[in-house]
C-alpha cells in the first residue's frame, strides 16, 4: 500500500508551527521575549544551550 500524503490542513499547521518557533527563537536572541521571570529563564537556558552546542562542535 502506498503512503497517503499529509492532509493539507496538517501541512499548513506544520508550516505555522515552524514559523512560530523561528520567530520565537529570534525574539529570544534579541531579548524581546519579555521581562518576566520565565522570560529571563528562557533566555538564560537558550543562551546556555547555544553556547554548549557551539562548544560541542
Amino acid at each position: 500500500m502506498k503512503h497517503q500524503p499529509l492532509h493539507p490542513w496538517q501541512k499548513e499547521h506544520h508550516k505555522r508551527v515552524k514559523d512560530f518557533h523561528k520567530n520565537h527563537s529570534l525574539a529570544i536572541e534579541n531579548g524581546e521575549n519579555g521581562n518576566g521571570l520565565l522570560a529571563n529563564w528562557e533566555r538564560f537556558l537558550y543562551n546556555k544551550g547555544k553556547t554548549l552546542f557551539k562548544a560541542a562542535k
